[in-house]
Order: structure tokens, then C-alpha cells, then sequence
């Protein structure tokens, strides 16, 4: 019943949103909502505390409603845009309305061939290739990659970003170049889910200010926020794209956050996690149909865990194929993870990894600019040794199919 008045209550929002934009400047708002039909043979998942790798198990099946959005961008005085994107999820979140990221970007106008960009405040990392859609959202699959379902979990950029682009194209050339860099806080906590319960995929993004997971009697790990672990150092990351005509990207990008997990948190009871990690992915359209997305993560977390330092390494890569004709989009994914706890510094202390695969078979469907139909299957087959500490199994095989109705403005 709970959920069921959340739900009601944001789709409210909704319609107040969309009666407001009337008022709004032609592309300053937009709005979705996802209601779901799902049948899923899933574990508890983080929502609830639990090992599970999807985001619905075996108790929320059934009709759902995923969520309700809402963005605006707006700018002031030509070069200076703002993009605010505002969420509510139909499931057992803290704050029945919260935000995803909001931020502004200051675009000067291109010198010649260069052309710089500065944003401040919070947003995503330029990591994903697949969520292009707005509200960071995958264009291609309701359900995200395993490396991209991480970055929407545990990532976000609460700092400055600067980028600076070389324009070839317009110089007659067939690339286009550009480097960027950001400083940030806030994001020491990054790496603390990956340790507890690995790669999961899921759509479920972490809110700016609402706590997740942990809030039932099943729990594994206490609730989570984005921003528990405070701001005792500043990380940064680097980053550098290019574009052959409108064929390829190739992308690339070095994280650190920097933190120092002997700094303990006595206002989260909490020791920051020093998270890195490099990726890669490449975008290639060879026609007007097809689009092959292939992407790399690795890197590690290291924390002290009962007065021991720890660390975790992780690894995960996707191939992804769609095919779009008109109103029609077939998509199939394959994503390929592990984790590892090493060394164990503990004497005969448990050991924490995780290895598996996972299938992804899309079919999106445009009606019309307001309505959208899509169809998943999602498959995944994990080891996860910390499920021996609540009496599962280590080896899962959850699968999870989704019918969903999308409306948008």
C-alpha cells in the first residue's frame, strides 16, 4: 500500500510537472514515466539489503511502477546552461522525491578550432556509452550494463569539470578531439557496494541525498548514501574522447578518488574507500541501422575491514549490438565480471569474490512522442561467496522479464 501511494503521489508530480510546462520555454522540460509488469525468480536485491543482482526478486513482482522524472535545462545569457533532473522511484527509497544530478556548464563560444566547457556541481562521470537518453538514462535496454548499473550506484561527480575539444570537422578534417578533467568530493563511499555484493544490472540510480538498501529485518549491510563518507580529499579524473565523422568514439578515462581509508568517519561510523579504476569503450554505427558498443572497466577498492586493510579488485567488459529500423529497436548484450578480495589480510578471514556472465535481449518500440513499449530479458549467472554467510548458495541464476510502458513529454 505503501508503495502503491508513493506511486500514485508521483505520478501527481507528473502532471503537475507537465502542466507547468506550458509555461516553460520550448525544451526546457521533459518528463517520463515507466510502469512495469515483471516476473523475476531473484534474490533480495541491495534495495532490501540483500545479495540479489537484480533490482526485482521473487516478493516484487508483478505491476510496478519503476519511476517518474522530470528534468529541465535552461540557460542564461547564451553561454551559461543549468540541467536540474528530479526523480521518484515506485520502491523502498528514503526520500520519496530526490534528485539525480543538477548542475551548470558554462560553454563559451569556440575560438577558432577549440572549444571549451566548464561544469560545476553534480553529475555523471563522461564513463557510459550506452545511457545517452536525458535523465542518464541507457538508449538502447531498460537495464543498463553491469559496468554502467555500478557508475548509476555508486558514482557521482559532486565538483568542477573542465574539457576542451578540437573541432577538426568544422576544419574539413574527419576527427574531432577533445581531454577533460574534473576535481570532486563527496564520493569516498564509492566502492563500499562493489565490495559487499559485486556487479549487479539494474536501473535503479543512486539518488544525490536518499539512503538505499538495508532497511528490512533481511539486511546484509546497513542503508546507504551517496555521499557517506565525507570530503577529507578532493580525487579527480582524466579523460579524452575522439570522433571519426558520425562512425566512431572511442573513449577513455582514469578515476581516482583519492581517498585515505585511514581517515575513519565518527559521524558515519564509516572508513573511507580508496576506489580506482580505468576505463575504455569504443561506439561504432558502420550504418544506419546497427550500433556495436563495447566497453572495459578494471580497477580496485581498498578500506580497513575490522581493523584490517583490504582491497578489492573488479573487472568487467559488455558487448553490445542494436539494430533500429523507424520505430523499432532490437538490442542483445552480453557482460562478462568478477571481483576479488586480495590479499586477505585477516588470518583465516573470509574471502570475498564474485565471477559471472549475463544476457540481455531488448525490444523497444516507439508509438508515438508520448508512449513507448519495450520488452527485456535479462539472464545472469554469478558466484558470490558472501551468500554463504546468509545460508544461500554461492552459485545463482536469477532471470528477470520486464514489459514496460514508457510516457513522455
Amino acid at each position: 500500500m505503501g508503495r502503491l501511494l508513493i506511486g500514485l503521489a508521483a505520478l501527481a508530480l507528473l502532471a503537475l510537472l507537465a502542466a507547468t510546462a506550458a509555461s516553460a520555454a520550448p525544451g526546457d522540460f521533459d518528463a517520463s514515466a515507466d510502469v512495469l509488469a515483471v516476473s523475476s525468480n531473484g534474490t533480495p536485491s541491495f534495495l532490501d539489503g540483500g545479495l540479489g543482482e537484480l533490482r526485482f526478486d521473487d516478493n516484487h513482482q508483478g505491476l510496478q511502477l519503476d519511476n517518474v522524472r522530470a528534468g529541465y535545462h535552461g540557460e542564461v545569457a547564451d553561454i551559461v546552461h543549468f540541467t536540474v533532473e528530479a526523480i521518484s522511484y515506485g520502491d523502498r527509497q528514503s526520500n520519496p522525491v530526490d534528485l539525480t544530478q543538477a548542475f551548470a556548464e558554462i560553454r563559451p563560444f569556440p575560438n577558432g578550432p577549440w572549444r571549451s566547457r566548464w561544469k560545476l556541481g553534480a553529475f555523471y562521470a563522461p564513463i557510459s556509452l550506452e545511457n545517452r537518453l536525458q535523465g542518464w538514462r541507457s538508449a538502447y535496454s531498460m537495464s543498463p550494463s553491469a559496468i554502467n548499473t555500478w557508475v548509476g550506484e555508486e558514482l557521482r561527480t559532486f565538483g568542477a569539470e573542465y574539457d576542451l575539444d578540437w573541432l577538426g570537422r568544422q576544419r574539413g578534417h574527419d576527427w574531432e578531439l577533445g581531454v577533460g578533467a574534473s576535481v570532486y568530493s563527496w564520493n569516498e563511499s564509492a566502492g563500499e557496494l562493489m565490495q559487499q555484493r559485486g556487479w549487479a544490472i539494474h536501473d535503479r540510480q543512486a539518488t544525490l541525498f536518499g539512503k538505499i538498501g538495508g532497511a528490512t529485518s533481511v539486511a546484509v549491510y546497513d542503508e546507504r548514501l551517496l555521499t557517506a563518507a565525507g570530503a577529507a580529499r578532493a580525487g579527480y579524473y582524466l579523460d579524452g574522447t575522439a570522433k571519426y565523422l558520425d562512425t566512431l568514439e572511442l573513449r577513455a578515462l582514469h578515476y581516482d578518488n583519492r581517498a585515505d581509508p585511514n581517515a575513519y568517519s565518527d559521524a558515519n561510523y564509516n572508513w573511507p574507500w580508496h576506489t580506482q579504476f580505468n576505463s575504455a569503450g569504443v561506439r561504432w554505427t558502420p550504418s544506419t541501422h546497427w550500433t556495436l558498443i563495447s566497453q572495459w572497466l578494471a580497477g580496485s577498492t581498498c578500506s580497513f575491514a575490522e581493523y584490517y586493510y583490504d582491497c578489492w579488485n573488479f573487472a568487467a567488459e559488455f558487448l553490445l549490438a542494436s539494430w533500429q529500423r523507424g520505430p523499432d529497436r532490437l538490442t542483445a548484450r552480453y557482460d562478462r565480471f568478477d571481483m576479488d578480495q586480495t590479499p586477505v589480510s585477516e588470518p583465516g578471514a573470509f574471502n570475498y569474490n564474485q565471477n559471472g556472465h549475463a544476457w540481455t535481449f531488448a525490444y523497444q518500440r516507439e508509438i508515438n512522442r508520448y508512449c513507448s513499449v519495450a520488452l527485456e530479458l535479462l539472464q545472469i549467472d554469478t558466484s558470490l561467496s558472501p551468500r554463504l554467510e546468509i545460508g544461500e548458495p554461492v552459485a545463482a541464476a536469477e532471470r528477470e522479464l520486464e514489459l514496460a510502458l514508457r510516457l513522455q513529454l
